[in-house]
């Protein structure tokens, strides 16, 4: 029987990430219409325009982020989501490989991971560690709620049971 279970972190951002979407649109709206009505030396004009929307964008992207969890059959599918529009995957973790399981206060100085969650959220955040395509060991914290830590101590019980 294949399990499947979604769990999804996020905050409460309000609406602030819709009105910087809606600003970004405006100022890259605007730099093009410089550009079309003042033609050539519109240029110059709308590059002042384009660097802000490029910095509206990285400010959305660095500030609004969320993540989601896939579970399906023994494999754990880690996704992004940048600014409420992105969605970029992390990672692929399959169950039955996993090296260590680890708290995140018990890892050694040299153990790097990456942040697969919120900070400030009431979960279990821990710290999986398999190996990649290219055979390295990657780390990724994880913030993993009730329903999904006792699935995976029911599929792996040897290392989520300490946890």
């Amino acid at each position: 029987m294949n399990k499947f279970y979604e769990q999804f972190i996020t905050k409460d951002y309000g609406t602030l990430p819709r009105a910087i979407n809606i600003i970004s649109k405006s100022v890259l709206l605007i730099g093009v219409a410089i550009f079309a009505i003042v033609g050539v030396l519109g240029i110059f004009l709308s590059i002042p325009v384009f660097l802000i929307f490029i910095l509206i964008e990285v400010y959305l992207s660095k500030n609004f982020l969320e993540y989601e969890y896939e579970y399906y059959d023994k494999d754990i599918t880690i996704s992004k989501i940048i600014g409420k529009r992105r969605r970029k995957i992390i990672g692929n973790i399959d169950v039955r490989n996993i090296l260590k399981v680890s708290n995140i206060n018990s890892l050694a100085k040299d153990e790097k991971f990456i942040r697969c969650t919120i900070k400030g959220l009431d979960l279990k955040e821990v710290v999986i560690f398999v190996n990649d395509k290219n055979g390295k060991k990657v780390g990724y914290l994880l913030g993993l709620d009730e329903e999904l830590l006792s699935i995976l101590k029911k599929d792996n019980p040897t290392l989520f049971n300490y946890i």
